[in-house]
């Protein structure tokens, strides 16, 4: 096996189970915690945020990216290297920039925030959902292209 092969596969599985967490959100763990009253919301997700702050959920969000940038680098002169550049882009934008810029500062806000939990709430729950339909669609338009890459 040579290094782009070894990059690439790390990178596919960082990347499935990074954008796996943003999935399981969009599609369990929001909508379960959505059919919860105000109180309970606003404490499930402060619980939540403090907990994901530890290596095994981070490393497979901002890890893929380079894994696979650099797998693609390594292979530029075919096909498969830019579509392993480019699924790695993909990831990076739609999720590790969208996760910085627009989750972890409502993440924030929740955390500090000294209203009620209604108002906390209204302020939170929309967007930050919006924001993570961002991260899960980036990350299956990733995982697909990075597995084209393999196929090539």
């Amino acid at each position: 096996m040579e290094l782009t092969d070894a990059l690439a596969a790390v990178g596919l599985v960082l990347l499935a189970l990074g954008g796996g967490t943003f999935w399981s959100f969009s599609t369990g763990v929001m909508p379960g915690l959505g059919r919860t009253d105000d109180p309970t919301f606003v404490a499930s997700m402060r619980a939540i945020n403090r907990a994901v702050v530890n290596p095994l959920f981070l490393l497979p969000i901002f890890l893929p990216p380079v894994f696979l940038v650099w797998a693609g680098l390594l292979a530029l002169d075919s096909a498969r290297g830019w579509l392993l550049a480019t699924g790695g882009v993909v990831f990076f934008l739609g999720a590790v920039v969208v996760t910085v810029a627009g989750n972890v500062p409502l993440n924030n806000a929740l955390d500090g925030s000294t209203t009620s939990a209604a108002t906390t709430r209204a302020a939170f729950e929309r967007r930050w959902n919006a924001l993570n339909g961002v991260r899960s669609v980036a990350s299956v338009v990733a995982i697909a292209v990075a597995v084209w890459a393999l196929l090539v």
